[in-house]
């Protein structure tokens, strides 16, 4: 629920931010190769796992004209229509989504029209919805969440684009948003194709024993929640004193560590784990809301594995506590022994 209401309240932030950048007149637009088709394919499967959850069948149809290239800027082009197929997700109910994509070559025009079977808006509140802060009727936000501005935003960054984004409507009939961007067709000869990004798949923690040590009750209960559906075993502890004596005690895969805490902070705790004990080379991931450079300077001359910040970011906690278990270091030699 934290980790939600941050993401609403960075999104609300990032929309105003971009408002305000629009109306000063401070939008600065990029000029970039974009692979047309492939960027459809991927607000597509972004959001068809949604609407077909909710019954609402989603499909994408490029035609055969449309370049497979072309130069704009990807970021707005794609903020554009994933707020338009936010939208035609969140106000349909059931029936069908449909994007269209064409291409006027005399004006080098790309358009695409967003078609859904939603609720529809009434024509005398069409021109209203792309007013900033401004939704259908007064009940939408409070039924359907929202601020009201990703349509102003939207059709700003549109007409920023050489384009417009319009509408058209009927209540109990859906919605037809129309996009046109003016854009420059690439040479497929000329478009330099980006290398696809291999992610490597997340190491399972099925098993694991991970030592958790945050002094904040509702941070524990969070690790926990996020922690312990992956199948890993989870002890948890409120400060770095606690943790040097859990630590001592039995080896753990992993270790989290938080950095401000009563009675020992998270520094001082990794270095007398680091000092001897059963725990010496396990992997200590820093998570902690201080995210300076100075701290992370700090942990890493307190040799961790990784540094984290808050809020947490739930698959990037899971994927680096996998790869830290799965890279576990052989254990440090005595101080006498390496010295001899």
């Amino acid at each position: 629920m934290l980790l939600d209401g941050g993401d609403m309240l960075l999104g609300l932030l990032n929309d105003v931010l971009d408002f305000s950048k629009i109306e000063a007149g401070k939008m600065r637009l990029e000029s970039t190769e974009m692979n047309v088709r492939n960027k459809l394919a991927a607000l597509r499967r972004l959001w068809e796992p949604k609407a077909t959850s909710r019954g609402v069948r989603l499909s994408v149809v490029v035609d055969e004209a449309v370049p497979d290239a072309i130069r704009t800027d990807p970021l707005r082009f794609q903020q554009i229509l994933f707020n338009l197929l936010s939208n035609a997700v969140k106000f349909t109910r059931d029936g069908a989504i449909r994007v269209n994509v064409g291409w006027d070559e005399a004006t080098s025009t790309l358009t695409a029209e967003v078609h859904d079977t939603g609720c529809g808006i009434a024509p005398d509140q069409i021109d209203s919805i792309f007013d900033s802060f401004e939704q259908a009727s007064a009940g939408d936000t409070r039924r359907y969440g929202g601020t009201g501005l990703g349509l102003a935003i939207s059709r700003r960054l549109a007409q920023a684009m050489g384009g417009d984004l319009t509408a058209t409507s009927a209540p109990g009939e859906g919605s037809t948003f129309t996009l046109t961007v003016r854009v420059e067709a690439v040479d497929p000869a000329d478009a330099v194709e980006a290398a696809p990004v291999v992610r490597p798949a997340t190491v399972s923690l099925q098993g694991r024993s991970i030592l958790a040590v945050d002094d904040h009750e509702v941070n524990r209960r969070i690790l926990a929640l996020l922690l312990e559906p992956h199948g890993c075993r989870l002890t948890l502890v409120e400060n770095g004193a606690e943790a040097v004596e859990a630590a001592g005690v039995e080896p753990f895969d992993a270790i989290l560590m938080d950095m401000q805490m009563p009675v020992m902070d998270g520094l001082e705790a990794t270095r007398r784990i680091r000092a001897g004990g059963p725990n010496v080379a396990t992997p200590v991931i820093a998570l902690t809301a201080n995210a300076m450079d100075v701290h992370k300077a700090a942990w890493d001359a307190a040799g961790v594995h990784a540094f984290l910040t808050k809020p947490i970011d739930a698959p990037l906690l899971a994927r680096t506590l996998g790869e830290a278990c799965a890279e576990r270091r052989p254990a440090a030699k005595p101080e006498a022994e390496a010295a001899a």
